[in-house]
């Protein structure tokens, strides 16, 4: 439990120890009884559970402690998987493990790189972009390409790669597999109006996906400020469309010149900059 407020990701193998015969046995006395509840703590807050056969996966699902249970057979009480197997499967799990909620994982470069190319995927032109963007070793480049793919914006990260002449690792995410937050929803593109977009984002999940559509909603030719503030002033959406310029400017890069009202960051604003960092959070 210590590790797990520290942020380290738990990996359980149980051993049969929470087959339902151990379970009502150990509820005999009080003090196996405290023994279950802090077994199920663990259980709860573990990334994910290993089972050693289907019947343990089965017991552990019914469990509803944790619904994320993978089966690695144990090579070492039979013959159906080899060691090398068996090896091999636990660190495909622990792979996924770190392919899941990479945001969490990337590192203070990464994260700058990747709002510099979201803004030179948006513009189109790195000459937006004022700096140049740093440099991030091949892990860092997976945690960025599998975020991207679960935020639905790869497309625009790629062309902000093009805009910026680098080359990215070759990474096939489209086979990464990663463990997702059981609503979760791949975001969808919208193509709607500023107010359209802020009243969306209000009413729904916030994502990253609305926070580009809002960005390039609000660099659009037609984009009429006045218009834009007279129909959120009708909404009652004006603190919240100023707290999200803030959020447009630490994850986007919007330009002031773009802004039809200045941006607060009030405790509002951390909550929503909480909302959008931690939802891909199982």
């Amino acid at each position: 439990m210590h590790y797990h407020r520290q942020g380290a990701r738990i990996v359980m193998t149980p051993h049969g120890g929470l087959e339902p015969w151990i379970m009502e046995e150990r509820q005999l006395t009080e003090k196996l009884s405290k023994t279950i509840l802090w077994q199920r703590r663990m259980v709860e807050s573990a990334y994910v559970l290993i089972a050693h056969g289907p019947v343990e996966a089965e017991s552990l699902a019914a469990l509803q402690w944790n619904p994320r249970v993978e089966t690695i057979r144990n090579a070492v009480v039979t013959n159906s998987i080899t060691t090398e197997a068996m090896r091999q499967q636990t660190l495909d799990v622990y792979r996924k493990v770190m392919d899941s909620n990479t945001i969490e994982l990337m590192s203070e470069d990464a994260r700058r790189l990747f709002a510099m190319l979201l803004k030179a995927g948006i513009t189109g032109d790195r000459r937006w972009v004022n700096s140049e963007p740093p440099t991030v070793d091949e892990a860092q480049w997976r945690r960025l390409l599998v975020y991207a793919d679960h935020e639905n914006v790869r497309a625009v990260v790629d062309q902000g790669t093009r805009a910026f002449g680098l080359k990215q690792p070759y990474i096939d995410t489209t086979h990464i597999r990663s463990y997702l937050p059981t609503d979760y929803r791949l975001p969808k593109v919208e193509n709607l109006s500023v107010e359209g977009i802020v009243s969306e984002m209000r009413h729904g999940p916030l994502t990253l996906r609305q926070m580009v559509d809002l960005d390039r909603a609000l660099r659009r030719p037609d984009s009429d400020d006045e218009l834009v503030i007279e129909s959120l002033t009708e909404k009652r959406l004006v603190r919240y469309f100023r707290r999200i310029l803030k959020l447009l400017v630490e994850q986007t890069l919007l330009d002031e010149g773009f802004m039809p009202l200045l941006p607060i960051d009030d405790k509002q604003t951390a909550s929503l900059r909480s909302q959008l960092a931690s939802h891909l959070r199982i």
